[in-house]
């Protein structure tokens, strides 16, 4: 049971700063806070856009390049409307998933301190609490 145990800690010290990156930029990418106000538009928020970039595709977000501005006839028609589909109130839902994500940052913060608590293990946890951090960085410059 000591070496579960010891494997547990090693293992969610190792995994605390991903699961609480995970779990706060996917909070935010619950309400598309990632997104700009409409389909094409830039980001409102660029650093919620890196975060979110990194969360779903593994890279960080390079904010695409300004399109030029193609000249407009002197009376252009005015485009139909296109019917959206009605949406369904997924709010509850999308409470829930923020919920779970304050329990996963609080509950991996709470481990954090329970690791550090013990000072004959300090120097371990702090190590693996530092590869945990450099090895993403790392792989993600790779």
């Amino acid at each position: 049971m000591p070496s579960i145990r010891q494997l547990h800690r090693y293992l969610g010290v190792f995994f605390t700063p991903a699961i609480v990156f995970f779990a706060f930029s996917g909070a935010l990418q619950t309400f598309d806070l990632h997104k700009g106000a409409h389909r094409g538009d830039p980001p409102t928020y660029p650093w919620i856009a890196a975060m979110a970039s990194l969360h779903q595709d593994q890279e960080l977000y390079q904010a695409p390049a300004p399109k030029p501005q193609a000249s407009k006839p002197a009376n252009p028609k005015p485009e139909p409307a296109a019917a959206e589909p009605e949406e369904h109130s997924s709010m509850p839902l999308k409470l829930f998933v923020v919920a779970l994500a304050i329990g996963l940052c609080a509950s991996s913060l709470a481990g954090l301190y329970i690791a550090f608590s013990n000072p004959r293990v300090r120097l371990p946890v702090g190590l693996a609490l530092a590869a945990g951090m450099l090895l993403p960085a790392i792989l993600l410059l790779v």
